[in-house]
């Protein structure tokens, strides 16, 4: 069992647990991402703590991602992704495509050298995206370096000690006993419900614009003037519990974290007002439904269904809202609005199921072959982890990723006997 290999799919927070799982347990991992670094969209998250923690679990992800990095059985292919598989569980043979990530994180010794000398003014073409970054390699921003704008720049190439600057693509194989798919979710574009005004009413932002928000700068500020927010709504279940437009499911997150950022801002701004527009609130979760109780103290929640979002001047958001509660259409100003999106299938979903053969649900996350077994494909050998089998939170997706991992483990090793 030490020699066997499994390729894990994904370098989120599902695909690092299976991978760190797996690794325990003595078996070499190929952990495959098709971005630069690990870490997927919940490294790019923000601490919701306030005097005390919220129970995020956002701080567990660069912990885990260090823990990759430092362990000799798991191996990183990053800027990859997988294009053919032949063969079945026990032997498995899967083909890569390694695109040019421009910088090889095997050779990047994170010097910093190329940052200091690039010409890109005034946002470099190179940089480190975030201190812990995993692996720690410097990345090209297409946009903003000059090679990719008709330029024959090689500044960074031909200064760089180590020779890391390179940018042709590479094909790889792999052979591996057993794969866990972990390619997590894509969060809903806003501008599919335009009523809201999302690109269309500058103080208009989403929950992943506010993590950003709070990741760069440890606070919000209104878009229009750069003041801070004072009277904030909420709106939940944008792109979720929607069949009108395909997505008839929870995504389970969003009130969690609507619920984290509303404290949030209540305690850098004691009196900052916050409204919560939902239909029904998601609160199950070890400690959840008490801290719900909680935010009732100091937050207003309504039952109702905002239908359309008004500029109605450059500080001043018109809410217009069917009340559920008491019956009619109601109005209400903000000088900012949130609309808490939800988790949507990724769009190349369709591609990796006919590569390798698995199946979609009717939502288009990837299919499991039981109600009971969440994990297992109806392909042999093939497993889910994460989001990309259905919403959950950090801590779920963290869950599954280890249960995958133990069904591998399980399933080989019946092999073995």
């Amino acid at each position: 069992m030490a020699n066997e290999s499994v390729l894990v799919i994904g370098g989120g927070v599902a695909g690092i647990a299976s991978a760190l799982k797996l690794a325990e347990n003595d078996f070499q991992v190929y952990l495959v991402e098709r971005e630069p670094i690990i870490g997927g969209q919940a490294a790019l998250f923000c601490c919701k703590a306030t005097e005390k923690c919220s129970q995020c679990s956002v701080c567990l992800i660069p912990e885990k991602m260090l823990e990759v990095a430092a362990n000799p059985q798991i191996s990183l292919v990053v800027n990859s992704e997988v294009v053919g598989i032949s063969g079945g569980i026990g032997d498995f043979k899967v083909d890569l495509l390694q695109k040019s990530g421009f910088v090889d994180p095997e050779k990047c010794i994170a010097c910093g050298i190329c940052t200091e000398l690039c010409p890109c003014e005034p946002e470099k073409g190179i940089y480190l995206p975030f201190p812990e970054t995993v692996p720690r390699t410097y990345i090209i921003d297409k946009n903003q370096c000059l090679r990719f704008k008709e330029n024959e720049c090689n500044v960074c190439q031909d200064n760089c000690p180590a020779g890391a600057i390179e940018f042709a693509q590479k094909a790889k194989e792999l052979e591996v006993s057993a794969v866990i798919v972990a390619t997590g979710f894509e969060v809903f574009d806003a501008r599919e419900k335009g009523l809201l005004g999302y690109s269309r009413c500058s103080n208009v932002l989403t929950g992943l614009d506010l993590e950003r928000m709070f990741s760069t700068r440890d606070s919000a500020t209104l878009p229009s003037n750069g003041e801070c927010p004072q009277n904030i709504a909420f709106i939940q279940c944008v792109g979720s519990r929607d069949e009108y437009i395909g997505n008839g499911y929870c995504s389970q997150v969003c009130c969690k974290y609507a619920m984290r950022f509303a404290k949030l801002l209540q305690y850098q701004n004691p009196g900052a007002k916050v409204t919560i527009f939902y239909i029904d609130l998601q609160t199950a979760g070890k400690g959840f439904g008490e801290f719900y109780e909680e935010c009732k103290e100091t937050i207003r929640f309504v039952r109702g269904v905002p239908v359309e979002v008004c500029e109605i001047s450059p500080n001043e958001l018109e809410v217009k809202y069917e009340d559920l509660a008491k019956g009619g259409i109601a109005k209400e100003s903000y000088d900012l609005v949130v609309l808490s999106v939800g988790i949507t299938p990724r769009k190349d979903s369709w591609d990796l199921a006919r590569v390798l053969g698995i199946n979609l649900g009717d939502y288009g996350f990837f299919d499991a072959q039981d109600i009971l077994d969440s994990n297992r494909t109806n392909v042999d050998g093939i497993f889910l982890a994460g989001t990309c089998q259905a919403p959950k939170d950090i801590p779920e997706s963290i869950a599954h990723g280890i249960q995958a991992a133990s069904k591998v483990i399980q399933t080989l090793t019946a092999r073995a006997m």
